[in-house]
């Protein structure tokens, strides 16, 4: 009997061993799935330059997300000479990761300054750093990979190259075991052609474009405990954002329905969150940022209105939040 027991204890043992060796291999060596950064060259002209500060500023919002924010007022405003230098997030409740954004002014020691355009690129749209290491997927570079294309890319490179450089560390993203080991498998090398030029033409694919590169879905999905995106629940709100204090704000449902929804919205009251920044009964919208996207053109505010009401209606009533 001992020695069976001694024998299945042996197999035991080599089985664990071998799995660690297999978590450690899958998680530690092959991952994060990489490639060589691009070798990708942003063009300095006057147009290219204007199409990255739009987009910046204005459809993807990397100033917002890496700028310090005045907590103070709503719709995300950032403090006035502090663009790129980057943002302490704070930690998400019930979820065991610090985020912090990176510096992505031209500074050379704290910044992008010594980065290469297609580094950049590539963190952009791959989720890797020059250094190798995996970025937290709430910078949304899952998104970016599929709506960003090369020229468009390159616009937002040459723009940020424009900014002051700011000698700034903000320090890095914590993220506490195992999700630190899980989040390595998010990168994907862009190994297949570059996403296509954005709809041109077409009212509805433009305004269903830029749902996707205004990141809606990050913060307007509905999640799990785990925050897991909930499938069937695209758009129908309830992530709680803490604020300072007690207080917080919620995402609503931006879904077309009239009951727990925008479905009985009127164009003027989808104008009035994304232009002012008030919700349907007259409140200030908090972490919502309107104040980037007011700044769209109206072609692209309109078809981004078109869009929304397109969105497939699903009944989740969100509570509200709480700012005062």
């Amino acid at each position: 009997m001992k020695k069976i027991l001694k024998r299945v204890f042996t197999v035991l043992g080599a089985l664990i061993v071998l799995f660690i060796l297999f978590v450690v291999v899958k998680f530690y060596v092959l991952l994060p799935k990489s490639r060589p950064a691009p070798n990708m060259k942003a063009p300095n002209t006057p147009k290219t330059v204007e199409r990255g500060r739009y987009l910046v500023h204005h459809v993807t919002g990397c100033v917002g997300c890496h700028s310090k924010i005045d907590d103070s007022k709503p719709g995300d405003f950032y403090v006035p000479g502090t663009e790129g230098q980057g943002r302490d997030f704070g930690t998400i409740p019930n979820y065991p990761v610090h985020i912090i954004s990176r510096n992505i002014t031209p500074d050379k020691e704290t910044g992008i300054g010594n980065w290469t355009d297609g580094e950049i690129v590539r963190a952009m749209r791959e989720g890797v750093s020059r250094d190798g290491s995996t970025l937290f997927p709430q910078m949304p570079y899952l998104t970016y990979r599929d709506t960003l294309s090369d020229d468009d890319a390159l616009a937002v490179v040459a723009y940020l190259r424009t900014l002051k450089p700011i000698h700034n560390e903000p320090g890095r993203t914590q993220v506490n075991f195992p999700v630190s080991m899980f989040i390595r498998g998010a990168p994907q090398p862009l190994v297949n052609s570059p996403p296509p030029p954005p709809p041109a033409t077409d009212k509805l694919a433009r305004g269903k474009w830029l749902l996707r590169v205004c990141s809606c879905n990050d913060c307007h999905d509905s999640v799990d405990d785990h925050m897991q995106k909930i499938p069937g629940k695209e758009f129908a709100g309830g992530f709680k954002f803490p604020l300072p204090g007690d207080k917080y704000a919620i995402a609503p449902n931006i879904t077309s329905d009239k009951a727990t929804g925008i479905g009985a919205y009127t164009d003027d009251d989808i104008k009035r969150v994304i232009e002012e920044g008030k919700g349907k009964d007259g409140r200030d919208l908090f972490v919502m940022p309107w104040s980037y996207y007011r700044g769209m053109t109206q072609e692209d505010r309109e078809a981004l209105y078109f869009a929304l009401r397109q969105v497939p209606p699903i009944g989740n009533l969100v509570p509200p939040s709480k700012t005062k």
